[in-house]
């Protein structure tokens, strides 16, 4: 911050000075010119220094960054701490770095909608729904509860259509977007540093803490979809709201005759007797990070999965491996290779979504039933559900200590670890709600899809490979996983993974694929899918989100130089009809990233208020001491040693392991500092009962 009080300088010399030490006749000091001017001057000084500490005080310094939604509910955000204080509102300052919300529509859901809760505070053991965790707002992080907004929801119409353009004009096709600004982009680069694992994690996570399925009124299929272009109706089919529309001459799709994508808008509380507006969506699973993917959300789902012998959890045994049980009420899908035998069931609806997540599934289940046979033998008195409980504690816990301790410094690198309050002991502020910013589910943590390799390899013992796996091929197609999950593992574990980029990979944005049973072709572009995303849940433009993360507000579009390349503002401005129309996602992919991290600083600071909302929010946090959930010192302090290479150790066959998960470690030339998998084991004798 520039010092706005300039110092004076009392070791200079006036010009009177001399007469000081003249022989002239001695005069009252007052009656000196000298003593005149510093009169003058000190009146000047301290008259100036009021006018600027009442206005300092009163409006800020002049690095504050002011943004108002209305008179209303003006804010004020300081470019150096992002600290948050509305107009006549009780709020409560934090030590770091962090974003705060200037939504007006957050308690909505609330006042007009939460059932009613009653909880216990002694409980240990959070609730499978996630409600009770806030005592002071039971609701708080539950599931099937709204998103929270850093700034209102931006619609054309206030309430549910699309954003247009300040003209008036619609925005710009999301694929033609995707098409000008990133196609065939660095489409060979590659992470020498971090390996393909941090991709399924990433995604792993993202299920732990999201889940908002789509609004499926009329089951069309891509070929029905070219009535969306029928002059004639007078009224828009709902499947046809947010349809992708394709150029005549784009460079793929326009030799299939493929004219359109299909988008489905995403469910909102209406679909849930909870009629609100503007359109509000509900996410489905609980907003903390507790393993309700592996668990479950609610009790049923929960109960569904356990054994309820020896606080275990179902499996089958499948090639001489464990396995998730079959979903004995799935639907077979046809996947792009078919329909699959095997349909995992788990805590995630998507758990046979594709390769990735069916992998962690398993291997977080095998690993729950080594911890709850460890814990039994430890403690042989304790009931089946004690036993299931602490292991299922002891579960989030892992999941929450890779993710902080490893996962997230490498995303966001180590200053925004820091700048966000991501590490330390952490305290817990009942006064923070812990819910997922729609801006992260739907913009930020979706900018991340750039390291999404092209392939994934299986690799065998020695190495080898034995298949390329591209990930769009193997949607819903869980049974590939039988007999590889080592050599999966194996491969993310290899392979160096694709180095950050604003373009995502080729082969998940310019998928084509026949129809089944029809006579036509179709597409897959997830780029296309996550700018249309952001547009459906009505994220604020980039700009906004620029200037709400402590960013300049740029007034035309060269004002973006300071984090985009030149060459990418003219091809912005050739899209866009004002710097004030791009989209969040779009902008946030053209950030040049800080060093020593994989985004920029407008994506960094909505992971990172995210991040410090699921840790300081969370009374069940592992680290988090004084409440009836907390583990013991002794327990922290074993669960601080966990890597990922633990859980990959016990629920595998691989026989050794770096410390560091998710770094690239060729076996060829560092197979040294890989070591047998003998050495990760979680010393369990804090939670031995005497």
């Amino acid at each position: 911050m520039v010092n706005i009080f300039k110092k004076v300088d009392n070791s200079s010399s006036f010009e009177t000075d001399p007469l000081l030490g003249s022989k002239a006749k001695i005069q009252p000091f007052w009656k000196k010119p000298w003593f005149t001017l510093f009169i003058v001057i000190l009146i000047i000084v301290v008259t100036s220094t009021i006018i600027l500490y009442v206005f300092y005080h009163k409006n800020g310094s002049p690095n504050d960054i002011h943004y108002a939604e209305s008179e209303a509910n003006t804010v004020k955000f300081n470019a150096a701490t992002l600290s948050y204080n509305p107009v006549n509102a009780a709020s409560k300052s934090h030590p770091t770095s962090r974003v705060s919300s200037i939504a007006t529509t957050n308690g909505d859901y609330f006042k007009k909608c939460a059932p009613f809760v009653t909880c216990n505070p002694d409980d240990k053991y959070r609730t499978f729904n996630g409600s009770c965790n806030n005592l002071q707002n039971p609701n708080w992080g539950a599931a099937l509860t709204p998103f929270y907004r850093l700034i209102n929801a931006d619609f054309n119409d206030g309430n549910n259509t699309l954003r247009v353009q300040l003209d008036g004009r619609p925005l710009p096709s999301a694929r033609l977007v995707g098409v000008k600004l990133f196609y065939m982009r660095d489409i060979r680069n590659y992470d020498h540093e971090n390996n393909e694992l941090l991709v399924p994690w990433g995604q792993f996570l993202t299920h732990d803490i999201s889940f908002y399925p789509d609004d499926i009124r009329n089951a069309t299929t891509p070929a029905d979809l070219d009535h969306c272009y029928d002059k004639d109706k007078t009224k828009i089919p709902f499947e046809c709201e947010t349809a992708i529309p394709i150029a005549a001459d784009d460079p793929v799709y326009a030799q299939y005759n493929v004219t359109l994508f299909k988008f489905v808008r995403s469910t909102t509380s209406v679909n849930f007797s909870c009629p609100l507006t503007p359109r509000t969506i509900l996410n489905r699973n609980t907003q903390y990070i507790d393993a309700s993917h592996v668990y479950g959300s609610n009790k049923k789902t929960a109960d569904g999965l356990r054994t309820f012998v020896n606080g275990k959890l179902r499996s089958r045994i499948l090639k001489n491996e464990e396995y998730c049980p079959q979903n004995p009420n799935s639907e077979f899908k046809d996947g792009p290779l078919g329909k699959s035998d095997v349909q995992f069931a788990a805590g995630d609806v998507n758990v046979n979504q594709n390769l990735a997540i069916a992998l962690f599934q398993n291997l977080f289940l095998r690993y729950h039933n080594h911890l709850a046979e460890e814990i039994q033998t430890l403690n042989p008195s304790w009931s089946d559900e004690r036993v299931y409980q602490e292991t299922r504690r002891i579960v989030g816990a892992i999941i929450q200590v890779i993710t902080y301790e490893h996962f997230l410094p490498i995303i966001l690198g180590d200053e925004y670890m820091k700048e966000y309050g991501l590490t330390g002991q952490t305290t817990y502020d009942p006064s923070i709600n812990s819910a997922l910013a729609q801006e992260m589910t739907s913009g930020a943590f979706r900018a991340v899809h750039n390291i999404i390799p092209a392939k994934f390899n299986l690799m065998t013992a020695n190495y080898s490979i034995i298949d390329e796996v591209e990930p769009s091929r193997v949607l819903l197609q869980p049974d590939l996983l039988i007999g590889n999950f080592d050599n999966m593992l194996r491969g993310f574990l290899e392979t160096p993974g694709r180095a950050i980029q604003p373009s995502y990979n080729n082969l998940i944005t310019n998928v084509v694929f026949k129809i089944p049973n029809l006579d036509g072709y179709s597409g897959f572009d997830l780029m296309s899918y996550d700018i249309q995303r952001g547009r459906d849940n009505g994220l604020p433009p980039y700009n906004k989100m620029r200037h709400i993360c402590g960013l300049k507000k740029a007034n035309k579009f060269n004002d973006l130089s300071d984090l985009i390349s030149s060459e990418d503002i003219e091809i912005l401005k050739s899209l866009y009809s004002t710097v004030h129309d791009i989209d969040y996602i779009v902008g946030a992919l053209l950030e040049k990233p800080r060093n020593g991290s994989m985004v920029g600083p407008s994506t960094a600071c909505v992971i990172g208020d995210s991040f410090y909302r699921f840790k300081a929010g969370d009374r069940f946090f592992y680290d988090i001491l004084g409440q009836p959930g907390s583990f013991t010192p002794e327990q922290i302090k074993s669960l601080k040693k966990i890597t990922l290479s633990h859980v990959m150790c016990t629920s595998s066959n691989l026989g050794h392991m770096q410390k560091e998960t998710f770094r690239f470690v060729d076996h060829k030339w560092m197979s040294s500092i890989k070591y047998s998998c003998k050495s990760y084991k979680l010393d369990l004798s804090p939670w031995k009962e005497f």
